[in-house]
């Protein structure tokens, strides 16, 4: 009898002991706070601790593999955005984060696939045609690159960045006057975008004004953009 009070009393000690410790949407939340706080190696301890408790709980997967991706560590955010993407296959998050950590790698054909895919079951993520048009963009499929960008504008109309890929774009194809445009657009929202006064430049160089290309380039130059000390000493040397 002795014994088995001592068993019963046992569990119940151990019951309660693992009662009192965090839950897993406790250990979510707490490694949320190491998130904002950019200690991702704590983050990542925590997630564990909660994917202990839930292996899938794909919030947690998914911001172990952001964290994993802040730190450098690609290979293995891409094997945790794995594991998310086979939790859930219709949330774009883990499609979207290894896409990113592919690109990075120099992986494009792999990265292009999950951008893909998150426009086909999230047709809104406007950094998702940003993404796809840059490594269009790339590969010098303009055509494509115009597509994603002018829809992404449709989505998000006050964004400097889209303006400024869609002029590049189309300077590309030889669309001055939309060139001229889109990147005079990405100024008026962004004032101080050295990379807009630099694809300026390139356009009034090729449309032979180079005296203003070259104050473009200036500009460009004055606000760190690394490629104009380059385009300056090609086209603007005395």
């Amino acid at each position: 009898m002795k014994l088995k009070t001592t068993v019963l009393l046992a569990l119940l000690i151990m019951v309660s002991v693992s009662s009192c410790g965090p839950s897993e949407e406790e250990l979510v939340a707490e490694a949320r706070g190491y998130m904002e706080a950019e200690n991702y190696s704590e983050a990542i301890k925590t997630y564990n601790q909660a994917l202990e408790k839930n292996p899938q709980n794909y919030a947690a997967i998914n911001a172990k593999g952001v964290a994993l991706l802040r730190i450098g560590e690609l290979e293995e955010s891409i094997r945790v955005f794995t594991d998310g993407i086979n939790t859930d296959t219709t949330n774009y998050r883990a499609f979207f984060n290894r896409g990113n950590a592919f690109r990075i790698l120099g992986k494009d054909n792999e990265a292009m696939l999950d951008y893909d895919y998150v426009i086909q079951i999230q047709p809104d993520i406007v950094d998702a045609y940003i993404n796809r048009g840059a490594l269009l963009f790339k590969y010098k499929e303009f055509d494509r690159a115009l597509f994603d960008f002018q829809f992404a504008l449709e989505l998000q109309p006050n964004n400097p960045l889209l303006y400024l890929n869609k002029g590049k774009t189309e300077l590309r194809i030889d669309n001055l006057e939309d060139a001229f445009f889109d990147l005079k657009k990405a100024l008026e929202m962004k004032p101080d975008y050295g990379e807009a006064y630099y694809w300026l430049g390139l356009a009034e160089l090729a449309r032979d004004n180079r005296p203003q290309g070259c104050e473009y380039l200036l500009s460009a130059q004055t606000l760190n953009f690394e490629a104009a000390s380059e385009a300056i000493g090609q086209n603007c040397a005395q």
